[in-house]
């Protein structure tokens, strides 16, 4: 569905296309918890949740998308057994910081850069945010070695998450479930 399709739809309309995006954000990030082996850098993540961030922030404004994030990483950790601890802090602060990043970057910048760029831009803002709040509770300034690492790691997975909404997006539309993503 267009955002000006999306604006137009009923509540319901609006509320189920939430709660879907909402199911599928909490399946990908609880499976990538649980299932995927740990990556050889300590903190990094295929981050495919945030593939579904970014459909929630092309048909969606940033109060639903701020909520959609808070509540796919409490669920999450609800669900993993991680709630309040340092893991949901760090999976908190970066989704929240990352999807304000992108918001704003699709909002300004969308158009010079891609579905890829926007998708970098937040991997690349989680990845510092992590990095930052990891200082911090380590008390540890070691822990920026890992820095050349996650951006390179944030780079590549931030591609890779932009590449399948751009792969995925229209199919969505094409299916009905949003109505036509014109704009992907």
């Amino acid at each position: 569905m267009s955002i000006d399709a999306l604006a137009a739809a009923s509540p319901a309309k609006k509320m189920s296309t939430a709660a879907l995006l909402l199911a599928a954000g909490i399946m990908i990030q609880g499976i990538e918890a649980v299932y995927l082996p740990p990556m050889m850098i300590p903190g990094a993540k295929l981050g495919l949740a945030n593939s579904i961030t970014m459909l929630a922030i092309i048909l969606f404004g940033w109060r639903e998308v701020l909520t959609h994030v808070a509540l796919r990483a409490t669920s999450v950790s609800l669900i993993t057994g991680t709630f309040l601890s340092t893991t949901y802090i760090y999976s908190l602060t970066g989704a929240l910081l990352s999807a304000i990043a992108m918001l704003v970057v699709y909002r300004y910048l969308y158009g010079p850069l891609s579905y890829v760029g926007v998708s970098v831009f937040g991997a690349l803002v989680h990845n510092l945010t992590q990095l930052t709040l990891s200082i911090f509770i380590l008390g540890h300034i070691g822990i920026v070695s890992l820095l050349p690492w996650l951006l390179v790691f944030a780079l590549l997975t931030g591609t890779g998450n932009g590449s399948l909404v751009n792969i995925v997006g229209p199919r969505l539309g094409d299916l009905g479930l949003f109505g036509r993503l014109d704009h992907i």
